[in-house]
């Protein structure tokens, strides 16, 4: 029996949380684990529990050039967002990207109560359902906007946009209403806080020069 089969089973036709996942991936077969595994098991649920997982490092890690690794499949997932994509497509460049079992249950070791912490903030409310579609090209679009402030080399500027990613995720995860405008609210501050930061630094530039 193949991961994705034994989740679908265990799951018995239950909306696929990414806690259930990454435990099911972690017990599997096989020597690594691929990206493109990740997506499988997830199937319809794909889009919010990759933002959530893209955007987590760049909140409570800080390393140098990681914000421009996460950004990049952030970017992916709001462009297929953005054009009304109901389940994730990946370049074969990222679904092929993998790791080794023994650092992927490490990984899942660390994130996993962080995880299922996040799973449980949101829940079905206040959510316009004659608008679903929209919304999520909203989302999209917003998510777009952050994934691309998180591109940008600026030290300690990627917590604010992946907050808002995350939010944005949550409501998206579970159609609720208070995340989507906390989500969209988040998004509005990191772009003045990231346009303030640049005009600091340009300021603090030309002081010096």
């Amino acid at each position: 029996m193949t991961i994705v089969s034994s989740l679908d089973a265990a799951q018995d036709g239950a909306p696929r949380r990414l806690s259930d996942v990454l435990r099911a991936l972690e017990s599997g077969l096989g020597p690594r684990i691929a990206l493109g595994d990740l997506v499988a098991g997830l199937h319809d649920r794909s889009f919010a529990p990759l933002m959530i997982l893209f955007a987590v490092p760049n909140v409570f890690l800080y390393l140098p050039g990681s914000s421009v690794i996460t950004s990049l499949p952030l970017m992916v997932l709001a462009l297929q967002l953005l054009a009304g994509q109901s389940t994730v497509w990946l370049p074969r460049a990222l679904s092929d990207r993998s790791v080794d079992r023994a650092h992927f249950a490490r990984i899942v070791h660390y994130s996993l109560p962080w995880v299922e912490r996040i799973e449980r903030l949101a829940r079905p409310r206040f959510w316009p359902r004659a608008t679903t579609a929209m919304i999520d090209r909203l989302i999209g679009f917003a998510c777009l906007v952050m994934s691309l402030l998180l591109f940008l080399p600026i030290p300690f500027a990627n917590g604010v946009p992946a907050l808002a990613i995350i939010a944005l995720g949550l409501a998206l995860s579970e159609r609720d209403g208070i995340w989507l405008i906390l989500g969209f609210l988040g998004s509005a501050f990191a772009i003045i806080f990231v346009t303030a930061m640049i005009g600091g630094g340009a300021f603090a530039l030309a002081r010096i020069f």
